[in-house]
């Protein structure tokens, strides 16, 4: 179980960096067409990301395993809200807005969602984590973290 609950907080790492790359240039330009982006692209990676934590589960009951995705997926999306917006742009007034909060709502909903409408298909390709989906997703992760850094500094 721990070994799961790690490897989903570094898919949520990934999740947040990558998304937080592949919008931040278009956001930057016209923020409508960031939301429009957000809106429509982010909760397809969220369910990707969701749907690898999903298969990986390891216990009995499926829907203890959405709950305990979601909390991880919020807890981390906020603590990463929280660095991304405060410490890396210094942007804390940028935070707290009502859209933040739907996000953090649907980050709760989305597990559970995934398990009504693909239980089935989760059940069935069921894996057991290795080394490898550590290493490939932390790399992910970091790397897409390091060039937004690079890219909001300079």
């Amino acid at each position: 179980m721990t070994k799961w609950i790690f490897y989903s907080i570094t898919v949520v790492f990934a999740i947040y960096w990558v998304g937080n790359l592949i919008l931040w240039y278009p956001w930057s330009i016209n923020p409508n067409l960031g939301i429009v982006l957000m809106l429509t692209l982010m909760p397809i990676i969220w369910g990707v990301g969701i749907y690898l934590c999903l298969i990986r589960y390891n216990g009995k009951n499926l829907f203890t395993g959405g709950f305990i995705t979601s909390l991880i997926m919020l807890t981390c999306a906020v603590v990463m809200d929280y660095v991304f917006f405060g410490l890396i742009r210094g942007a804390f007034n940028d935070l707290y807005k009502p859209t933040t909060f739907y996000g953090y709502g649907f980050l709760l909903l989305l597990p559970f969602i995934e398990l009504l409408i693909l239980k089935k298909v989760i059940i069935k390709k069921r894996r057991t984590i290795i080394t490898e989906d550590f290493i490939t997703t932390g790399a992910i992760g970091l790397a897409c973290l390091v060039i937004q850094i690079v890219l909001i500094r300079l």
